[in-house]
């Protein structure tokens, strides 16, 4: 039983990875090959096709672009339905590919965690690597689905939603369930676990790296209210070798003039392939969003190109048009402006804002506010201009709404008639897919 579970995680981990090619070709084999070394169990971890990629849903449910009916038409069943700002997308049956994904990711963490279990006689170095990545990945996984499935910690009731929960790989491990307080309770003890194995760097940004850990806790501090946690982890990413680029020095004149693994990522991860929800010529910005910038703004310029009498978006870090979703410095000031701002330090919150605003907006001066409403205000706004296309809106506006009693309403046009959505807590939690329920 030792060696069969293995290979038959192993077995399944090919495939839900679509990676094993000609698994359907060859002759069936009497024995399945079953990965030993380190190595072989690094490059599980490191298959960024499969590991780095994030949801689709929440860039769906955001007031980042609309669409037109004839492109609408054109997205799977569920995709349109998410569009409308359904929170059962799903046909019945359906495993759809945001949900898949995310589960292998803690699948493929589960696979080598528990190799480490068994004590393996690998060096302590690949020892430490291997499960700190892999926790890394597992509370990475889990923190997107509290993000869609789950109350807001703070909305949450007893009776609050549950998402399935695994800890194992085995096919035999018992699948329990977790609720909001709980996911984030693992999400918080996996990461912390992680970040003195996480290496401060790492040979592509792909891989986690310690700063990556501390980035990613300070996103997750950030939309869990705790300010002060923002703040602490925020200041440590400030000591990587992570420099802004200066949006003047970019070629504006490009498809896609921002390179990708630039000197600002700290984390690179996409949103996984969804057909042409997010291409140039279906995926456009507000014009009311778009004329917000001003006009020595650097990032409308750099953002946002007319594509068939509409404006579509070009600004991803990615160099190509799939949608960043990782961590990077301009999230990070952001993060530790508003963090501070709210905790009373406005002049350092400002401080990060300005750092921030020298590299994105010609002849630049420096922001001076002392009020904490305009200040707030001031940061919130910046980071709605800056963060625009990185999957991170539907986040902001769940944890305004929890944080802030923040309700927004959102509208798109849909059949011909108007579409809306109100960002209240009790709204902003798909259901599981009834698939899974059953």
């Amino acid at each position: 039983m030792k060696n069969i579970l293995p290979a038959l995680a192993w077995l399944l981990l090919c495939l839900m990875n679509f990676s094993c090619e000609g698994f359907l070709d060859e002759k069936p084999q009497k024995s399945i090959l079953v990965p030993e070394s380190a190595l072989e169990y690094q490059a599980i971890l490191d298959n960024y096709t499969r590991v780095n990629i994030s949801a689709p849903l929440p860039f769906i449910y955001s007031d980042d672009f609309w669409t037109t009916e004839a492109n609408l038409l054109r997205l799977s069943p569920w995709h349109q339905q998410a569009y409308r700002w359904s929170m059962n997308p799903y046909s019945t049956g359906e495993i759809p590919e945001d949900y898949f994904n995310v589960y292998r990711k803690i699948f493929t963490a589960n696979v080598v965690l528990d190799k480490l279990a068994e004590n393996p006689r690998w060096s302590k170095k690949d020892l430490d690597d291997l499960r700190g990545k892999a926790l890394f990945w597992r509370a990475h996984g889990y923190f997107e689905l509290a993000v869609l499935f789950l109350d807001h910690p703070k909305s949450a009731s007893s009776e609050g939603r549950r998402i399935p929960a695994r800890l194992s790989s085995a096919l035999n491990a018992p699948v329990g369930t977790l609720n909001s307080q709980q996911a984030f309770d693992l999400i918080l003890k996996d990461l912390e676990a992680a970040l003195p194995l996480l290496e401060p760097t790492t040979q592509y940004p792909t891989q986690p790296s310690v700063f990556a850990g501390y980035g990613l806790l300070s996103r997750i501090h950030l939309y869990l209210g705790n300010y002060d946690q923002a703040m602490e982890y925020g200041l440590k990413v400030l000591e990587g070798n992570f420099k802004l680029m200066n949006y003047s020095s970019l070629n504006m004149n490009l498809a896609f003039p921002i390179q990708n693994f630039n000197a600002e990522i700290i984390l690179f991860t996409t949103m996984a392939s969804i057909s042409v929800v997010a291409a140039n010529n279906t995926a456009f910005i507000e014009p009311k969003l778009a004329n917000s910038y001003e006009a020595a703004d650097l990032r409308r310029r750099l953002f946002f190109s007319n594509s068939a009498g509409f404006l579509s978006f070009k600004g991803n870090y990615t160099g190509r048009s799939e949608v960043f979703t990782g961590v990077a410095l301009d999230e990070v000031l952001l993060n530790l402006a508003e963090a501070k701002v709210r905790t009373g330090s406005i002049s350092q919150g400002m401080g990060y804002l300005n750092q921030l605003l020298r590299n994105r907006i010609q002849n630049f001066k420096d922001l001076e506010l002392s009020d904490p409403t305009l200040a707030l205000a001031s940061v919130l706004d910046h980071r709605r201009k800056s963060l625009v296309f990185r999957g991170l809106r539907w986040m902001d506006l769940k944890r305004f709404a929890a944080n802030d009693s923040k309700v927004m309403v959102l509208e798109r046009m849909s059949g011909g008639e108007k579409v809306t959505f109100e960002t209240r807590p009790e709204h902003m939690q798909v259901s599981i897919p009834s698939n899974e329920i059953n």
